[in-house]
Formats: C-alpha cells, sequence, structure tokens
C-alpha cells in the first residue's frame, strides 16, 4: 500500500535575487478561528491565557516566540504557529469552546521576502504604502497582488509574510519573484 506524505504548495522553494531572499515557510500551521456571539470575554480570555498575548485591532498582529496572532475583521482570528500533524484538533483542546476552529493550512501558501530591497519589489505589485513610518513592525493587512487575493505582514524592517491561497501559489510565487528581479 502506498504511504501518503504532505508537500508544501511550492516544494520548499527558496531563492537570492540580488539582495533579496524569497522562500516559502512550510513549517508554520495557519488555524482561522471565529468567535461565537457572545463569547468574546471567554475567548479573549482563552487566547491571554494560552498564548500571553491580547487580540489584535484589525491591520495589526501580536506575537510571541512560536506564534502569530493577526485579525482579517471583528470576529475572526488568526493564528499562525508551529506546525502539528492536526492542527485543528491541537487548538480544539487548547481554546475550547470558545471558538469555531478551522485548520487553513493547506488553503494558503506564505511566503517571506526579505532583503534590502524586498519594500521596492513590494511596491510594484502591492497598492499598500509600505512606508516604514504608515506600516509599521506587525502590521497586517490585506491587499491583492496581482489580481490575487493576499494578507500582508511586516515582520521585521524589511522582512514581509505574503500569504494567498495555495490554488494559485504558483501564480502567485511567479509575479512576487519577478517583481523582485525587475528591482535587482
Amino acid at each position: 500500500m502506498a504511504k501518503l506524505s504532505a508537500t508544501s504548495s511550492l516544494d520548499g522553494y527558496d531563492k537570492e535575487i540580488g539582495t533579496i531572499r524569497l522562500r516559502e515557510i512550510s513549517n508554520q500551521s495557519l488555524i482561522a478561528m471565529a468567535i461565537p456571539l457572545g463569547e468574546e470575554t471567554k475567548f479573549k480570555n482563552s487566547i491571554k491565557n494560552i498564548f500571553g498575548l491580547k487580540i489584535p485591532s484589525p491591520n495589526k498582529s501580536v506575537k510571541n516566540k512560536d506564534t502569530r496572532i493577526f485579525s482579517t475583521q471583528p470576529d475572526q482570528i488568526f493564528v499562525l504557529t508551529k506546525r502539528t500533524d492536526d492542527p485543528e484538533k491541537s487548538m480544539a483542546i487548547e481554546i475550547g469552546k470558545s471558538a469555531y476552529i478551522t485548520d487553513q493550512t493547506d488553503a494558503w501558501v506564505i511566503l517571506e521576502i526579505s532583503g534590502s530591497s524586498s519594500r521596492e519589489a513590494l511596491e510594484r505589485i502591492c497598492q499598500l504604502d509600505l512606508d516604514k513610518e504608515i506600516f509599521q513592525l506587525d502590521s497586517m493587512a490585506r491587499t491583492s497582488m496581482e489580481h490575487m487575493s493576499a494578507i500582508i505582514i511586516r515582520k521585521a524592517d524589511d522582512t514581509f509574510y505574503l500569504m494567498s491561497a495555495s490554488s494559485s501559489a504558483k501564480s502567485f510565487l511567479h509575479a512576487v519573484e519577478l517583481s523582485a528581479q525587475h528591482v535587482s
């Protein structure tokens, strides 16, 4: 009998293009949490107790050593954390009934772009103002890049997470890679 094994959307892509490093992040689980009506306080307390973090406002993210939490709308939270075999079950055990939990890990591709020209490359395909004073550390936004929906998070000075649907992972990579080539 054949044994199945998980693969990432871009087979662990990792490439340097001039001063830019572009790589797939595949060692993380992405969990979506929806807060049930009337359970906001219970949910916030659970997040505080489990991760030691407060729920961020939309357009922000918060992090600890292993986990980043961001809010795409007032009652929907994403948790990006160390990859596990069954992230939905693991999170359900921790969070209990204070949220509806869905594993989104395989539905998204996550690229990390870093380097001194990364912002220049992103400015070519991203409609957001990525100026350091505007899009500050841990900022998060939903946007589109080359007509594909995306989430962008500023992780460090010149380092960003770019997230898009795994169904268009190769097209998304191509758009980001081409932009990086044009500024290098």
